[in-house]
């Protein structure tokens, strides 16, 4: 995507009239890109709510559970293998594929937040759902998809940032690796086939840099297998025996580190 337009579709967002407005951001890169004249908080002291654990839970291919420290919930991409019925107060979609768009397995009457339009345009989100901010940026899936038809997810929960990438299909642009470098933990598709390579993988990896990687977007578990051979000598990798982990500044890595979650459901499909 050219700089240009980029910025242009970020500038858009602020004349747009949405539901309700942010009031904490991971990074003041997108206080003055999506929120320009707005009094908006950074929350970065380490401190949050004491009420429980921060987590995020994987189903399976690109959907995860993120979990607040107050128990707020959202669903990112739902996919045909979320045990239906799973309760949330908000479901992102990164993009509009039948693979990550399963709403309706979502129940508890969760806003529905769709990064990505019918017409493969961006869509802005830009919202508090109780105490996690959700804010989106557009990204393209690939050179085929055309347009943009992706959208970056970025969460904040106490002092967490996160970042959900969806199905990305390019190196970053220099406004969304400044939109990015804040994130803590960064959601990654692994699949290597409709999403980015290895090889450019580990470069947004490397733009980022982010403390945790978490791939994301595989069905079989030998993928992650292939990915942690490749990846294995420039970052280390951990292998988690559970689809959940629990999150705080204190377990953060002071460097990336690779986190592979167990497979909740591994299949044959590769999509």
């Amino acid at each position: 995507m050219k700089r240009r337009g980029f910025i242009g579709l970020l500038a858009a967002s602020c004349l747009l009239p949405l539901r309700s407005v942010a009031h904490a951001v991971c990074n003041p890169s997108l206080v003055r890109l999506l929120d320009r004249g707005q009094n908006l908080v950074q929350i970065r002291s380490g401190r949050g709510p004491r009420l429980g654990h921060y987590f995020v839970q994987w189903f399976g291919h690109s959907s995860f559970l993120v979990h607040s420290g107050s128990q707020t919930k959202v669903v990112t991409d739902p996919n045909f293998n979320v045990t239906p019925g799973i309760q949330a107060d908000a479901v992102t979609v990164s993009n509009d594929h039948f693979t990550h768009n399963n709403v309706g397995a979502v129940s508890g009457n969760p806003i529905i937040l769709r990064g990505i339009t019918l017409r493969q345009t961006w869509n802005p989100i830009r919202t508090s759902v109780k105490d996690i901010t959700i804010v989106n940026i557009p990204s393209q899936r690939g050179l085929w998809y055309g347009g943009v038809a992706n959208s970056i997810f970025i969460y904040e929960m106490g002092s967490l940032c996160l970042a959900h990438l969806g199905n990305i299909g390019h190196l970053l642009t220099p406004e969304q690796e400044k939109v990015l470098h804040r994130v803590d933990v960064m959601m990654t598709p692994i699949d290597a086939m409709n999403n980015l390579g290895f090889e450019d993988l580990t470069k947004v990896i490397e733009q980022v840099r982010p403390p945790i990687v978490i791939p994301m977007h595989y069905d079989v578990p030998r993928q992650a297998d292939l990915f942690a051979s490749f990846v294995g000598e420039r970052y280390p990798v951990r292998r988690i025996g559970d689809s959940q982990l629990i999150l705080s500044r204190s377990m953060l890595p002071k460097s990336t580190e690779i986190f592979i979650l167990t497979h909740p459901r591994p299949t044959f499909r590769w999509e």
